[in-house]
């Protein structure tokens, strides 16, 4: 299983929404794959149901169980979702005096089966819990805006994976840059773009600025199920395409 964390410590940037969209697209692939959400606000575990018996929280406080026991089928084919909770928010406090805190979600991916993908919805921050979702994973996928204080940001995430893959995970690999709600005509973005590009490679798609994303997390569901013929529903499937081709090189 191939497992990506779709993080970046700036709130706004678009994580939700492309790890909605990117699971929701790996799954219509017939890859078998798991939305997994990390972040106590619950944003992607909301667009399928709220009604939840286990969650991310869970997991935290019992480390016996494993994903496998919080997992749940959604209404689309191939698709899993491993829920978060309000809840999870308590946890982070506790968590951090625990010397086994960074390894809780790594020993719950123990034994998870037959599955293609794992895509981690992270949460606004470099909690506890973004840190867990970078020592499991095997890639880390940046959504980001065009914007200086998105590129301010950069630098302390950058040294937060690279701590993590000094220390803990070796293999854990930075595959891409995702510039989200882009305004191409500015002089801002022309000149933020190759900026962004010194740091991370900067996929090829980027997503475009528009109202049907909001409509999409109002009608709870992804962009190819609210208007596939809409312009980030098409880049969204754009974006999938180049990145399975980025994880085969």
């Amino acid at each position: 299983m191939i497992t990506i964390a779709v993080t970046n410590q700036k709130g706004g940037e678009g994580k939700t929404t492309t790890s909605i969209n990117l699971a929701d697209s790996l799954a219509r692939r017939n890859k078998k794959t798991i939305l997994l959400d990390t972040d106590p606000q619950g944003n992607s575990s909301s667009i399928y149901t709220s009604n939840f018996e286990k969650t991310i929280y869970d997991i935290y406080q019992n480390k016996s169980l494993k994903l496998l026991d919080i997992l749940q089928a959604t209404e689309k084919q191939n698709l899993f979702i491993a829920p978060s909770s309000q809840r999870l928010a308590e946890m982070e406090s506790i968590s951090g005096n625990n010397v086994d805190a960074p390894f809780f979600l790594r020993d719950a991916l123990d034994g998870i089966g037959n599955f293609d993908f794992c895509v981690i919805d992270c949460p606004p921050s470099l909690s506890i819990f973004t840190i867990n979702a970078l020592v499991a994973s095997n890639f880390v996928l940046v959504p980001l805006q065009a914007e200086k204080f998105s590129v301010d940001g950069i630098i302390g995430l950058q040294q937060t994976i690279t701590s993590i893959k000094k220390r803990i995970n070796p293999n854990l690999e930075v595959i891409g840059a995702l510039i989200t709600q882009l305004k191409p005509q500015t002089l801002l973005t022309k000149t933020i773009i190759p900026i962004l590009d010194k740091y991370y490679h900067v996929f090829n798609t980027s997503i475009s600025d528009g109202v049907a994303i909001g409509e999409s997390h109002l009608a709870r569901c992804s962009l190819y199920d609210y208007n596939k013929k809409c312009r980030q529903s098409k880049e969204y499937e754009d974006f999938t395409e180049e990145i399975l081709n980025e994880l085969k090189k």
